[in-house]
């Protein structure tokens, strides 16, 4: 049984993780075998995103993988996209489902995009590009440490381990892997350290809910705040006229009172 939270709705499907692991799949296929191309524009490069204000490679990176294949069972698989998607589609589900679709994505964009920026000084220094949703991912799998800590998992398949301590396995490797290999290691540690806290820290602080790609709500709060500024005119100037007189309104203001009388 999945213990499902009181302040979201289940999610019998998780839609989303099966979203995002399409998404990658297809990205890499294109940028693979279609267009090439598109690797400058979709990979992060930080040059480009601080002096050509290319910030959109902040978020587009992390459905960017490596095309570089390695055999598995004498079949060459793209490795680095394949472990991903399987973390995503281990970790991801029931984080999904107890979550919420709406909260586990800006979850996952949210470490995304820390890991991002934790990456940008290491590749000023290499001239590497960035790439992967390694960050988001593990994010995600901070957020299952937290909603599952005593739940026991096989690492390698073979190594039984509580979740609770297997973040913290995964976090302390990475750290040491930032101290030893620097910013020149193959492997961006830093945005792997960044995005995995950011899931954490969503998780116990409680900001997974906040509606932050609620376009809906951010509207209906705004349109609020208009009506109360308006009823609030519209105050002022009943007690100019209580005091002063119909005559005492400017042209002006007689227009601000006939379009709130209408609604508009």
């Amino acid at each position: 049984m999945i213990p499902l939270r009181d302040d979201v709705p289940s999610v019998r499907i998780p839609w989303v993780t099966w979203s995002l692991i399409a998404a990658n799949v297809l990205v890499f296929l294109v940028t693979t075998y279609a267009v090439p191309g598109l690797r400058a524009y979709l990979w992060m490069l930080p040059a480009a995103v601080v002096q050509a204000n290319a910030w959109w490679q902040v978020v587009t990176y992390m459905f960017c993988h490596s095309p570089g294949l390695m055999n598995f069972m004498f079949v060459p698989i793209p490795t680095h996209l394949a472990f991903n998607m399987f973390v995503l589609w281990m970790f991801g589900r029931e984080v999904e489902m107890n979550l919420g679709s709406r909260a586990f994505l800006r979850l996952y964009f949210a470490a995304g995009i820390v890991a991002g920026l934790c990456a940008l000084i290491p590749g000023f220094i290499t001239g590497r590009p960035t790439l992967g949703a390694s960050g988001a991912v593990l994010g995600i799998l901070g957020a299952y440490g937290h909603l599952f800590p005593d739940r026991i998992i096989l690492v390698f398949f073979i190594i039984p381990m509580r979740v609770r301590y297997f973040v913290w396995v995964v976090a302390a490797l990475d750290l040491y892997g930032a101290i030893v290999g620097g910013a020149r290691s193959n492997v961006a540690h830093l945005a792997h350290i960044g995005g995995l806290f950011t899931g954490i820290l969503m998780m116990r602080r409680g900001w997974y809910r906040r509606p932050w790609l609620d376009l809906e709500g951010r509207q209906r709060r705004s349109a609020l705040e208009r009506e109360r500024r308006t009823r609030r005119r519209v105050d002022e100037l009943l007690d100019k006229i209580s005091r002063e007189g119909l005559n005492s309104l400017s042209r002006e203001e007689r227009e601000f009172l006939e379009r709130a009388r209408r609604g508009r």
